[in-house]
């Protein structure tokens, strides 16, 4: 294996994506100033969605099991040892607690395949995505074995969940997070939290100022849209009540938001929503009002939303009318800007992902903004040594 240290000669920061899905990854480290060189994902509208969002970026249509390092290179006009960062989420199906764990399912093998990527292409830091069933997986064996994987190529690994509501995402969400680096090289800790919640018990040395943001922070300007109402491209007001919204109008097509339209319920069913009680699940019902669904919850103003899911327009429902989340919403509660547009179809008939499943997979981009900073001032800092080196060489 070359010697590590030569890879901080690189100046300018480079990330290549892989299972990049809609771009949450993607779109943080951007955010955080990295140039975005490749990506790659197996979903034909899930590259759609990419693409669109992130034009200036290599994004191949493929299954990484049929990928090699050279291609890689090759197709962003990269040079070996010339990638800062590589990350992804393999699939996680199999990994999640709210599915069945099959732990033969050949999905949870694809990490592999990550792992395989890392040695041919060398990243100076490689960060590993997934959600946080993954540490139970197996009796922990699934994350010794992918520890003891990335080691045997040279890297060093170090792993923490983080919730993204403590990094200004309007949402509880936890995430696996593991970040590797080449043996020798300086270790990379994570993000310190920006946002707190309001119950939290400050000490001394406590200097995390900002509170949770909250549901309604993140939606209250949004068009208050009926069931079976709205459109996949609607005008914004211009108006927004705090930072959060301000933030999200994007600098891509100002003054528009796409994917604001909600699903037409049944008179039904929207009688049945509207006796939800706010921050209250569907098990609060009247006996008479309840069905076999046991997992639609009701978003509270004045609090972060659970877990956005690839079911939000069931399992989500509006604080205020008697709806599902539209993909907008879902967006404004994974940090997306309301002018990242998502692609595809709205019902799983089709063959590919839906733009809900998009949305519901991703990493907000804000929490992959905080890892990306962090990433990025130990790279910057091992640029400096390096160059200090060479000038007494």
């Amino acid at each position: 294996m070359p010697d590590k240290s030569s890879h901080f000669k690189v100046r300018s920061f480079t990330c290549v994506d892989l299972f990049c899905g809609a771009g949450g990854l993607t779109e943080g480290f951007h955010k955080a100033g990295f140039t975005s060189a490749f990506a790659v994902d197996f979903d034909e509208q899930a590259v759609q969605t990419f693409r669109y969002n992130h034009p200036n970026t290599v994004c191949l249509h493929r299954d990484v099991q049929s990928l090699r390092g050279k291609e890689i290179l090759h197709a962003a006009g990269l040079t070996p040892g010339s990638v800062d960062v590589l990350y992804g989420g393999p699939p996680c199906q199999g990994y999640s607690l709210a599915g069945l764990r099959i732990a033969d399912d050949p999905k949870n093998h694809l990490f592999l395949d990550f792992v395989r990527l890392t040695s041919e292409l060398e990243p100076k830091v490689v960060l590993f995505e997934n959600v946080e069933g993954i540490k139970s997986m197996q009796g922990g064996k699934a994350i010794r074995a992918i520890f003891q994987e990335f080691e045997r190529i040279g890297y060093c690994c170090e792993a923490r969940v983080l919730n993204a509501a403590d990094y200004g995402v309007p949402q509880h969400r936890l995430r696996f997070i593991l970040l590797a680096v080449p043996k020798g090289c300086t270790a990379i800790s994570f993000p310190q939290k920006t946002h707190r919640s309001p119950n939290q018990q400050l000490n001394l040395f406590d200097e995390i100022p900002l509170l949770h943001v909250t549901a309604w922070e993140a939606l209250s300007d949004l068009p208050l849209i009926g069931a079976g109402e709205g459109a996949e491209e609607l005008a914004h007001s211009g108006n927004y009540y705090n930072l959060y919204q301000r933030e999200r109008r994007g600098c891509r097509s100002p003054g528009t938001i796409f994917n604001h339209r909600a699903i037409k319920h049944c008179e039904r069913v929207q009688t049945r929503y509207s006796q939800i009680p706010e921050g209250g699940d569907n098990q609060l019902l009247p006996v008479e009002l309840q069905t076999k669904k046991r997992n639609t919850w009701k978003l509270h103003r004045e609090k972060p939303s659970r877990t956005v899911t690839c079911n939000h327009r069931t399992d989500i429902l509006h604080p205020m009318l008697p709806r599902g989340t539209t993909v907008r919403e879902a967006a404004r509660l994974q940090s997306f800007d309301d002018d990242y547009c998502f692609f595809g179809n709205l019902t799983r008939k089709a063959k590919w992902v839906t733009q809900d499943d998009q949305v519901g997979n991703a990493v907000p981009p804000l929490l992959a903004r905080a890892l990306a900073l962090q990433i990025k001032s130990v790279l910057a800092e091992e640029a400096v040594k390096v160059q200090a080196n060479f000038a007494k060489s």
